[in-house]
């Protein structure tokens, strides 16, 4: 009996700090996702413009001027626009923004039944690299809506600040 407690309160105490562990943990690393999430909305870098898309059957860009405005106000949320002309924009997609882990980010909501489009994102300088893990054919049916996506495709984007 006397070995007993020794040995429970030692267990105890090691469950304690390991729970401990990983909340601080678990803490610090929605604490960077935040972090990079706000970096990326118009309170930090933001917003962006496309420089480059790259990937298997990618069409350039090329002169547009394609815009990507993420913001914290009343939910995450994201919306991209073009200019067409002057002053005139139009909305290719919006929607709700989520972080599901680490370095993710999903566009939750904004194309319709084609489902959300799911990224890993870094930072490289100023610029923002996405790369995609999920969700290509609607992205690009938004970006390039007379073209066809047959299929699912490899994407890099990278964003760089509209002052640049």
């Amino acid at each position: 009996m006397s070995l007993f407690r020794p040995v429970f309160l030692g267990v105890a105490g090691a469950l304690l700090c390991a729970g401990g562990f990983l909340l601080v943990g678990c803490d610090g690393a929605g604490s960077q996702q935040s972090s990079f999430y706000q970096r990326l909305s118009d309170e930090g870098d933001g917003p962006w413009r496309i420089k480059q898309l790259d990937g298997s059957l990618t069409p350039e860009v090329g002169d547009r001027e394609v815009q990507i405005t993420f913001q914290q106000e009343n939910g995450r949320r994201y919306r991209i626009t073009e200019r067409v002309s002057g002053d005139s924009t139009v909305v290719l997609a919006s929607g709700a923004v989520v972080l599901p882990r680490g370095d993710d980010l999903q566009m939750a909501t904004g194309f319709g039944r084609l489902g959300p489009v799911t990224w890993t994102y870094s930072f490289q300088a100023s610029r923002a690299v996405f790369t995609l893990r999920a969700g290509s054919r609607p992205f690009l049916r938004a970006l390039f809506p007379n073209t066809a996506w047959s299929e699912e495709l490899n994407v890099e984007m990278i964003l760089a600040p509209m002052a640049e």
